[in-house]
């Protein structure tokens, strides 16, 4: 698998795991650590974009 490809697959698993804790009523701070995370990576892949 391509970086790329590892890279969505993670932003994925974190998008399930972010809107897990909102469902799950996480607390604000957790919500808002994944979301951070999710960013990130998302920030990642645009630059992987970027690169090409």
């Amino acid at each position: 698998m391509e970086n790329r490809e590892k890279l969505e697959l993670r932003i994925e698993q974190l998008r399930a795991r972010m809107y897990h804790a909102i469902e799950g009523n996480s607390n604000y701070d957790k919500v808002i650590e994944i979301s951070q995370e999710l960013d990130t990576l998302l920030n990642e892949l645009e630059n992987l974009e970027k690169s090409r």
